[in-house]
């Protein structure tokens, strides 16, 4: 039985006879299991919207006259809107006749990974808007945007009614920036939520501490652009609600199709010192260039990380061996969650000696990364936004 080629060939047939799949229980199901939720139901098709304001029009003309520079460290769902409307323009979307360009356009410049498929956005959009919870200040806005494309508002008198809400002009409330399209980062999570203290994948084992970094390591980009007809249709009293889903994402999908000959992706400075670079399976490689300050200090540092395993160990390192090691440690084996807190904490003590402010690192410890100037180009705005609203936190504490 430990024969590879016989497991090999039972396995097979478990495939093909079944066996290796459960059912799951009826009330388990997506259609009983989220009826009555926003994620089953989505806005109601008949909500009313605010009326535009009497200087609507002010407004709206104002808010084309902004550029995405002018904004880009406010954290309204109005200001990143129009950073993601500018970005989609450049990419040669039609932005100002189109309200199916508004929620992508949200979604990109707020949750996107960098360097995202566009074809993705519109999908990945509408999952994060039905999902919201419709408690949060922010559902009214995805409200607005989801029915704009399904009742034919011009773009406009969409943003009209936007700024007839309070919430489109104030900071985007925190827990609406814990958003991932990825099922293999969202399922985790969950299973933290009901008690399970750890998740073993494929790609290693992960634990409610290390969830953010994680997150920060890989991403899974599942929907294939070329994939069509695989919407899924309810039967009986809830076909009416999956036909207008199915309408809305058709046409939000259509419409950036239509325009996207060559597929872009999320703009990016330049020649960065560090960018993340994604493969097709979610998985990331982190390249520094050796052409810049920072690049060779991270390569310096990684030799002398290799002399140090050397000095310690009396050999060189293998494949298998941990880059970062626990120092304590007779073998190498990976540095822990509980040292690596230490170090930071060690770190946030002496930062007023060597003039750096100890939020920083507070925030690091608190969030799972560190976002600096160096490598902001590899998060996404909301994650941006957290580590800055976790080091403001911090350094309000400290006063």
């Amino acid at each position: 039985m430990d024969d590879g080629e016989l497991m090999l060939a039972i396995t097979a047939r478990l495939e093909r006879l079944g066996l290796d799949r459960r059912k799951l229980p009826d009330r388990l199901l997506p259609t009983k299991a989220l009826r009555g939720t926003r994620a089953f139901l989505g806005p109601p098709s008949d909500l009313l919207l605010p009326p535009p304001l009497p200087d609507a029009g002010s407004q709206v003309e104002a808010f084309w006259g902004t550029t995405a520079d002018d904004v880009l460290d406010d954290d309204t769902p109005c200001s990143i809107l129009r950073t993601g409307l500018e970005r989609l323009h450049e990419a040669g979307f039609p932005v100002r006749e189109e309200a199916a360009f508004l929620l992508p356009s949200l979604y990109s410049a707020l949750l996107a990974n960098p360097g995202e498929h566009v074809h993705h956005m519109g999908e990945h959009a509408l999952a994060w808007a039905f999902s919201l919870d419709e408690r949060s200040p922010l559902a009214p806005v995805l409200d607005t945007l989801l029915l704009a494309t399904e009742r034919g508002l011009h773009v406009d008198d969409t943003l009209g009614h936007l700024f007839a809400m309070p919430t489109f002009t104030e900071p985007i409330p925190s827990e609406a920036l814990l958003w991932t399209s990825s099922p293999g980062l969202a399922l985790p999570a969950v299973a933290f939520d009901l008690g399970i203290t750890r998740v073993v994948t494929r790609n290693g084992v992960i634990t409610p501490s290390e969830l953010d970094v994680a997150g920060t390591r890989a991403r899974m980009l599942l929907t294939d652009p070329e994939d069509e007809g695989s919407e899924d249709t309810a039967e009986g009293p809830d076909a009416d609600w999956s036909e207008r889903l199915h309408d809305v994402r058709e046409s939000a999908r259509r419409r950036i199709r239509k325009k996207s000959g060559t597929p872009p992706t999320a703009p990016q400075d330049s020649g960065p010192p560090v960018e993340r670079v994604w493969n097709a399976d979610g998985s990331s490689v982190v390249r520094w260039s050796v052409d810049t300050p920072e690049g060779r200090a991270m390569s310096d540092g990684l030799k002398d990380q290799r002399e140090w395993f050397r000095d310690k160990f009396g050999r060189e390192p293998g494949p298998d061996d941990p880059l970062f090691f626990d120092p304590d440690a007779d073998e190498p084996i990976p540095i822990t969650e509980e040292y690596l807190n230490d170090r930071i904490s060690e770190f946030a003590d002496r930062a007023p000696e060597m003039g750096i402010d100890p939020a920083f690192f507070h925030a690091w410890r608190e969030v799972g990364y560190i976002v600096t100037t160096a490598n902001r180009n590899m998060f996404t705005k909301a994650e941006i936004l957290a580590y800055t609203r976790a080091v403001n936190r911090h350094r309000r504490a400290a006063q």
